[in-house]
This record gives structure tokens, C-alpha cells and sequence, in this order.
């Protein structure tokens, strides 16, 4: 059976609720995207990779959500400490 037929297979024999699915194969494409493998890559491949490894069980729902919450965690500190470096610096006197 082709890799192709397989994925079918398995997308069409799927017994969950298919938005739930989307909806975390997407989360866990965005997260596939950060990992230096995937950054070249197609986004249609990245999310059949995202899909198959939903459906195959390669990665459960806890793990795609804990994966995006620590993340979405470390953008925001990110973003803070920006924020925190531009406001410092603006208080600074302009040098001449």
C-alpha cells in the first residue's frame, strides 16, 4: 500500500470528530514550523505531516496543547523583555 493510500486510509477511517482533528493538526503544523526540518518546507507538507502524526497517534492532544501553551508562553516573555528594552531605551538621553 502506497504512503499516499495509507494516509487516506487512515483520514477517512478516522472515528473522531474531523473539526477537533483540523484544528489540532493546524496548531501542530505552526509547531512543526519552528523546528529547523520544516522551515523550508511546503506548507502542504508540513501540514499532511502535521495530520498524519494526528491520526497515526504520534502526538496526543495534551501534548500539541502543552507544546503551543509553552510556546505562546515563551512569545509573550519574549515580547515583555522587548517591550522592557525599548521603554529603557527611550528613557535614555539621545547621544550626540
Amino acid at each position: 500500500m502506497s504512503i499516499d493510500k495509507e494516509f487516506e486510509t487512515k483520514l477517512m477511517d478516522y472515528s473522531g470528530d474531523r473539526y477537533n482533528m483540523v484544528v489540532l493538526a493546524t496548531m501542530w503544523a505552526k509547531e512543526l514550523r519552528k523546528k529547523e526540518e520544516y522551515k523550508s518546507q511546503p506548507a502542504a507538507v508540513v501540514i499532511k505531516v502535521a495530520l498524519d502524526d494526528i491520526l497515526s497517534n504520534k502526538v496526543t492532544k495534551e501534548q500539541v496543547l502543552e507544546s503551543c501553551k509553552s510556546s505562546y508562553e515563551t512569545e509573550q516573555k519574549a515580547a515583555e523583555e522587548a517591550r522592557k528594552e525599548a521603554e529603557r531605551k527611550a528613557k535614555e538621553p539621545l547621544k550626540l
